[in-house]
């Protein structure tokens, strides 16, 4: 039985004061240093060895296994304790206070273990008082097998060999491993099997003329040791050249040569690739120069390079760092594939507009950076417009009629070929063209040939309002496959025949994958309403809220008095929609949502609207004919304010007025004093154009005191406008009427000023001017109405 030096650690006690045990030697730790409980045997020959641990100064027990700190793995062996002293005795598992079993009349107890898989820490302590506990850490594992897969190799810079080699599994325990070189010296070179179950040892030769060296391995630990060889290593093939460095990479278009450091190699292995792509390799004399062919242009490049002494001795060198390179620009050498749409024909225009789509090159049919686009018109009348440059784009708006269009790329060596196309309005064919969804990002779509026949067929598709992500395919089928679509995204497309005379294209619309109902409703808003009826509109709902193509929407409206909800279903794209029938001064709540095949989306915000009443009507009516009158009145006045409108306004208001004359001049007035028992008054026609004797009026006699007061009467209280004048009894005073002045405006009137009587308005109205300019008598026989000069104004 041999003894062996222990060390503990991280002990199961659950007291605070705890440190890790100290073997006899000396040697120990903190118990709450989380370190593992290591042995290294100094004859692992022995599997069952007992492993003490020595009493030492005031520690109260000894511990001891039956298979030594580490055991097979899964294994079954006895743990064991012997106190010192006299005390109530604990045990401990990993800090867990387990059973045990104690011999009568002795110190020491003892526990069997059973299939032990994993590490664990055994310890034991009295209960009585805080001493140090004693304990052990033991560890199950595997022996190892026998050392297989040498392989060596010698560094060329350094001189040494390294090997390596495996015991095909890790043994969880610690594992030595020695490697013995057979030559003169017999050197043996001792290492650590890693967790991985594999060994390597390095030593120099430098001192050796041996062309090939014999080997003995050995792998050994607590549970066992194995030993294979001698192994015969022969130098000259194992010799591995330093690693190579790429200096510097020059290129062409398509071909790019490698400068590396200076070396005198016979073999030399290149590889490279596009970034991100597959390797490819090529093999070389070392003395000729490094040249890598059959590249593309404008791409870049990762090289490496590795070397060896010859074909067959020695091994490869490791692969240099990675260079990179690009290569040079060559002009683009594809036509471009180029198509288009018409757009609507702008009125009063008798050019046709169309958008020009055409494809991006690819990198390897760009052969560089494309730095525009050239396209050209060209009439049919053979004039042709000028190039338009276009920057790096994929679309352009041209309007020509009756056209054609070349389209080409340059990028900064040269141009592509040109490629021609006439744009042609196609002629429309409807009902001929039907889709399948197949998953969730393609559609196929079918056509009947004998509707839509030709030689070649265009199917083109974009998003729902971005016509800017257009994509088109050409096949010669009656089927084509539509794919790379994004799920909940609504599309439109169409297939053209190409064929003579013109093209014929059948379009279609809502095309989707997968849908989900609408994330959003629409806003309604009010156009217009009345007491019966409701015009109502509603905003679109945004793309990326649709979640699919729309269907139809529903408009709801609900009767705020009497709870109840009326629906109306409205085909998209239509946004508006009248509600009739309902009752005057009633008010409702409004909403509008939208479908998908998926089912109905949320509700917009809600509107609310009240119908008006009829009173309400009518006061909206009168209020309105009212404003209409008023506004009329104040552009009336307005107009009133100029000069020329005025004097045109009394011109006319003078034509209407008629001229009566002064009784006072009259022949009644002068033979009044004569003969008063009958009067005649003369009265001319209004009529210009006849001279005839005036009409004899008969006025009786009335006993009033004078005839003369009479006239006067007359003359003052007459009204302008009237031809016949309602005559009335006044207590005038019999002053003689003067004869001398005009009507209005003589020296007479300070007299009838003073008494605040005047036949006629002012004349300083803007409206009204004296109606008689002349002086003198007036007699009525001498006066005739004249009504011609009142036509001619009017």
């Amino acid at each position: 039985m041999s003894r062996a030096r222990v060390t503990h650690s991280r002990l199961g006690i659950p007291h605070k004061t705890s440190r890790a045990l100290s073997s006899s030697t000396g040697e120990g730790g903190d118990a709450l240093d989380g370190s593992t409980a290591t042995l290294k045997p100094t004859n692992s020959t022995n599997d069952h060895a007992e492993q003490f641990c020595p009493m030492g100064r005031g520690k109260v027990c000894t511990v001891r296994s039956s298979k030594g700190e580490n055991v097979l793995f899964g294994s079954n062996f006895t743990f064991s304790c012997i106190f010192n002293k006299q005390c109530t005795k604990l045990m401990f598992r990993n800090r867990t206070l387990i059973k045990y079993k104690q011999y009568p009349n002795s110190s020491e107890v003892s526990v069997d273990v059973k299939n032990l898989t994993e590490p664990s820490t055994f310890s034991c302590n009295c209960k009585e008082e805080r001493s140090e506990p004693c304990g052990i850490d033991i560890k199950p594992g595997y022996p190892p097998h026998v050392p297989q897969n040498l392989t060596c190799i010698q560094k060329i810079k350094s001189g040494n060999v390294t090997c390596i080699w495996t015991t095909g599994k890790g043994t969880i325990i610690n594992t030595t491993c020695q490697l013995r070189v057979q030559n003169g010296l017999h050197l043996a070179y001792e290492s650590t099997m890693n967790s991985t179950g594999f060994c390597h040892s390095s030593f120099p030769i430098k001192n050796l003329i041996m062309p090939q060296l014999f080997m003995l391995l050995n792998v050994s630990n607590s549970l066992g040791s194995k030993t294979s060889g001698p192994h015969t290593i022969i130098l000259n093939n194992i010799v591995e050249p330093s690693m190579p460095e790429i200096v510097n990479v020059s290129c062409s278009s398509r071909w790019c040569n490698l400068h590396t450091d200076n070396h005198s190699l016979n073999v030399v292995e290149m590889k490279y690739s596009e970034v991100n792509g597959n390797w490819s390799t090529l093999q070389t004399d070392g003395k000729s120069r490094l040249n890598i062919s059959s590249l593309q242009p404008y791409t870049t490049y990762n090289f490496q390079i590795r070397r060896k002494i010859n074909d067959s001795v020695g091994l490869w060198s490791e692969w240099s760092q990675q260079k990179a390179a690009k290569t040079k620009e060559e002009a683009p050498d594809k036509v471009l594939d180029v198509w288009y749409l018409q757009e609507p024909k702008p009125p009063q225009s008798n050019s046709k507009c169309f958008h020009i789509f055409w494809k991006e090159l690819n990198l390897s049919d760009a052969k560089g950076e494309i730095l525009r686009y050239n396209i050209s018109v060209r009439e049919q009348t053979g004039m042709r417009n000028p190039i338009i440059a276009v920057p790096p784009s994929r679309n352009e708006r041209i309007c020509c009629s009756h056209c054609s269009v070349s389209v080409s790329a340059v990028n900064s060596v040269g141009q592509s070929p040109v490629k021609f196309i006439t744009l042609h309005f196609p002629g429309l064919v409807s009902g001929f063209l039907s889709h399948r969804t197949l998953n969730n990002y393609s559609v196929a779509l079918f056509w009947h040939k004998l509707a839509i026949a030709g030689t070649e067929y265009v199917v083109h598709w974009y998003p729902v309002g971005n016509i800017e992500a257009i994509q088109w395919i050409r096949v010669v089928d009656t089927t084509a496959h539509i794919t790379g679509l994004q799920p909940q995204q609504c599309y439109e497309g169409a297939v053209t025949a190409l064929r003579s005379p013109g093209p014929k294209m059948a379009s279609i619309k809502s095309i989707s994958t997968w849908q989900s109902a609408p994330e959003q409703g629409p806003v309604p808003q009010l156009c217009s309403k009345n007491s019966e009826s409701l015009n109502v509109t509603w905003s679109e709902i945004p793309q990326r809220k649709r979640k699919g193509c729309l269907k139809k929407y529903t408009v709801y409206l609900m009767d705020k008095l009497k709870g109840d909800i009326h629906n109306f279903s409205v085909d998209h794209p239509n946004r508006q929609y009248v509600i009739s029938s309902l009752s005057p001064g009633q008010c409702y709540s409004l909403w509008v949502t939208a479908w998908t095949d998926a089912g109905e989306g949320p509700k917009g915000s809600d509107l609310p609207v009240c119908t008006p009443s009829d009173s309400e009507r009518m006061l909206s009516l009168v209020i309105l004919t009212g404003g209409a009158v008023l506004l009329a009145c104040l552009i009336l006045l307005c107009f009133c304010q100029f000069t020329s409108v005025q004097k045109r306004f009394l011109c006319c208001c003078q034509g209407l007025l008629p001229i009566i004359p002064d009784p006072a001049n009259s022949k009644c007035a002068k033979t009044c004093a004569d003969d008063q028992s009958e009067i005649k008054f003369y009265l001319d026609q209004c009529d210009s154009s006849v001279n005839e004797e005036p009409y004899n009026v008969d006025v009786e006699e009335v006993p009033y005191p004078s005839i003369c007061t009479y006239i006067k009467s007359f003359s003052q209280e007459s009204s302008s406008s009237d031809a016949t004048q309602i005559t009335r009894i006044t207590d005038m005073t019999e002053d003689y009427i003067s004869t001398h002045g005009a009507i209005s405006g003589g020296e007479e009137e300070d007299e009838e000023e003073e008494t605040g009587f005047e036949f006629f308005p002012s004349t300083h109205s803007p409206f009204l001017e004296p109606l008689v300019l002349t002086g003198g008598k007036l007699t009525l026989d001498a006066v005739k109405i004249d009504c011609s000069e009142f036509l001619d104004r009017t």
